[in-house]
């Protein structure tokens, strides 16, 4: 992968001058950027974070449905890199993130390397080892509003994941039919099919590899892959979420 030009880093230096000090985000960096752009800074970013000592656990996949896709007239799928992974049952300080939200997703562990650029889906499910119940917990950081090069260099709003209890790749018959239950305080707020609001997760998986593979990167075994959210809200303290992945498991997580 090329270094940066001239704009990017300058874009990658607030971004980082952000993270690192708190300063201001500014979107006026990024207003010529466009979505490769926004790979290459994140990419960057995320150098930057390893440099610093954090350990990357994965990937998960944007744009994940062709409603996301036709919001942004890009047919792609961006990554984002995650750097921070929970058990479920934690109960994390509602405070703690900045606009925090909630999507349910599910969550992969991969088994065997996965990399190139065209990747055959029907050959993923032979490199997962095993698939769970997830939430991804996103942060506010900047008010992108359509800048789509921020919103990627920012790494897709991602702060952490939460895994849950799953079961073996083989173990799922028809992982599109996959029914996903969302509980609020023990109320039902949403229901789904898993098919009915996002991609295959292996089709997702080989399109994220051949986006990485852009980057010199690759799908490595033990990383974690999300694969799309089935809906966001917003949380709030002294709410508990629960979701139920129909035949792979569950997961919980709660707010102070």
């Amino acid at each position: 992968m090329d270094s940066l030009n001239k704009s990017q880093l300058g874009a990658a230096d607030v971004l980082w001058d952000h993270y690192q000090r708190g300063v201001d985000l500014s979107e006026e960096a990024f207003t010529e950027l466009d979505f490769s752009d926004g790979l290459a800074i994140q990419n960057e970013i995320r150098q930057r974070r390893l440099e610093s000592g954090a350990i990357q656990i994965g990937w998960k996949v944007g744009l994940t449905s062709d409603r996301a896709r036709k919001q942004v007239g890009i047919d792609d799928r961006p990554f984002g890199h995650l750097m921070q992974r929970f058990d479920t049952g934690v109960s994390l300080p509602a405070s703690s993130v900045n606009g925090a939200t909630i999507e349910p997703e599910m969550c992969f562990t991969i088994g065997e390397t996965i990399s190139g650029p065209d990747v055959d889906p029907a050959t993923v499910p032979h490199c997962i080892e095993r698939v769970a119940a997830g939430y991804e917990l996103n942060e506010r950081r900047a008010v992108v509003g359509g800048n789509l090069a921020m919103l990627v260099a920012d790494n897709l709003t991602n702060w952490a994941i939460v895994e849950g209890t799953g079961v073996p790749i083989d173990h799922v018959q028809d992982i599109d039919e996959t029914e996903v239950v969302l509980y609020r305080n023990g109320e039902e707020c949403f229901r789904c099919i898993h098919k009915e609001e996002v991609d295959n997760p292996f089709v997702s998986i080989a399109r994220l590899a051949a986006t990485l593979y852009r980057f010199d990167l690759q799908l490595e075994p033990g990383q974690k892959v999300i694969t799309g959210a089935y809906t966001r809200h917003q949380i709030a303290a002294d709410e508990q979420w629960l979701a139920e992945y129909s035949h792979i498991g569950q997961v919980e997580t709660s707010y102070t």
